[in-house]
């Protein structure tokens, strides 16, 4: 069996979590089954590594060296709590302690000339993984198993030259990638490949966006026909609510993809989307496992929908801190460019359009954008419309939510609305706004981001998901 394994940063948060996500690789290959490791960025790392890279494009000196030198300390207490051999340890602090120069010179130029690419970003985020698949390795092989850490692109991951979300080039990625790791696991060698990153064809780093270990581990599993490719969480599965709202939430053992696709849009954090389509498109199962309880299955995602009797939604799913946004006029009756017109500006603000609902008279459109983008998205639908003579009013509302059911008992099952909308109604919870996909996968709405918890927990429970 041959299986794609990601760790993501709260996997591999402390030295202490490295050494046991190396203790689940080697259950596996001891097994006998080829295991490639994805690892993230130690969490927090990434985030610290952008703001530290914008810092310096500003000019901003005085923090670099207090910077550098709390990432070195970090790393560095990973080294000595994940691996106790003392030769092999001192082999992965000299390798953490060059990365860690070569990022201290790239900071300090960047602070000198003053300027931040798209392509010196992503070389600098880069560091993140490039600093813990070496911890992991070294751990791997403290543990007696042979082991080997490649970056994205030392594995054969080669992409375009979009950098900050980077597209892979699969071809020249399939034949590389096996060229290089089949050797090494027919060797019995793990490969512990650093994720979110490749590299372009001229051999800059580059990086592929939200999601990109998500999407490092589904490139791996399908160029290598892995049998499955595992995501490992802090939980027992996709769930079919958050367990944090909904105490009662159970552990859903098979969905497909389109279901998980679905719920990862409406705020379930379980793979990132574009891992899926991948794998789905090659027809790789995902599952997703708990780190701290590996013999629990965990859930299975493959291409097959399974619709049990009488199980019409399989989860709830919520987004915080939402707003909306309603673009109205007389003028927009019979003008699709209008529509084309508001999302286009959105596009190029870079604002995520998380539902669009449009009244059937077309004399107004609502979107939901995140919370904080909300302003912005105002401010520049404001300056490119109003004055045109299309559009009469820009109206935003903030503190809302969105709610939506997911599953695919739900497609062709009559008065699943009315059910959702009549559980709202007798709770007093007011819906603003509604969207329904014609898949019929999900209905979605938007409610006072106070009330949304709830609704949670009233659709939780009408629909008896925790049975």
């Amino acid at each position: 069996m041959r299986i794609v394994m990601k760790f993501g940063g709260t996997s591999v948060g402390s030295g202490e979590r490295m050494r046991h996500v190396a203790e689940l690789a080697k259950r596996s290959a001891d097994a006998h089954e080829d295991v490639v490791a994805v690892v993230s960025a130690m969490s927090g790392v990434t985030d610290a590594l952008l703001g530290s890279a914008k810092k310096a494009s500003l000019g901003r000196r005085a923090h670099l060296g207090d910077f550098v030198e709390e990432l070195a300390a970090k790393h560095t207490r990973a080294v000595r709590e994940a691996i106790q051999d003392a030769t092999l340890q001192a082999e992965v602090q000299r390798t953490v302690d060059e990365r860690i120069a070569e990022l201290d010179k790239i900071l300090a130029g960047i602070a000198h000339i003053g300027e931040l690419t798209a392509r010196s970003t992503d070389y600098i985020l880069s560091f993140g993984e490039r600093l813990s698949a070496p911890i992991v390795a070294g751990a791997l092989r403290d543990l007696g198993s042979p082991a080997v850490a490649l970056s994205g692109g030392e594995a054969g991951i080669v992409t375009d030259d979009a950098f900050g979300e980077a597209k892979p080039l699969m071809n020249v990625t399939a034949h590389q990638v096996r060229e290089r790791l089949d050797p090494l696991l027919k060797d019995r060698v793990v490969p512990i490949v650093s994720g979110f990153i490749g590299v372009t064809q001229s051999g800059a780093p580059s990086t592929l966006g939200r999601g990109g270990s998500d999407f490092s581990a589904s490139i791996l599993g399908v160029v290598l026909r892995a049998d499955e490719i595992w995501v490992w969480k802090d939980v027992d599965g996709i769930m079919t609510a958050d367990p944090g709202i909904v105490p009662s939430a159970k552990v859903i053992p098979f969905i497909s993809f389109a279901e998980a696709t679905e719920m990862a849009h409406f705020g379930a954090e379980i793979v990132h989307p574009r891992a899926l389509e991948l794998a789905a498109e090659h027809q790789v199962p995902f599952r997703v496992k708990n780190t701290f309880y590996p013999d629990r299955p965990g859930t299975i995602i493959t291409p097959e929908v399974r619709v049990v009797p009488g199980n019409i939604v399989k989860a709830v799913s919520i987004i915080e801190d939402v707003g909306l946004i309603t673009v109205s006029g007389a003028r927009m009756i019979g003008s699709p460019r209008v529509t084309a017109k508001v999302l286009q500006v959105l596009a190029e603000e870079e604002i995520d359009v998380l539902m669009i609902s449009q009244s059937s008279s077309e004399a107004n459109i609502s979107m939901a954008v995140p919370r904080d983008d909300l302003e912005r998205a105002v401010n520049a639908l404001e300056l490119a419309l109003l004055g045109s003579g299309l559009v009469k009013d820009i109206a935003p509302e903030g503190d809302l939510c969105i709610v939506a059911t997911v599953g695919a008992g739900m497609k062709g099952t009559p008065g699943v609305a009315a059910r959702v909308f009549g559980a709202m109604a007798q709770h007093k919870i007011n819906i603003r706004t509604i969207a329904q996909g014609s898949s019929e996968l999900n209905i979605s709405f938007m409610v006072r981001r106070d009330q949304g918890r709830a609704a949670i927990q009233v659709l939780h429970d009408d629909f008896q998901l925790g049975r």
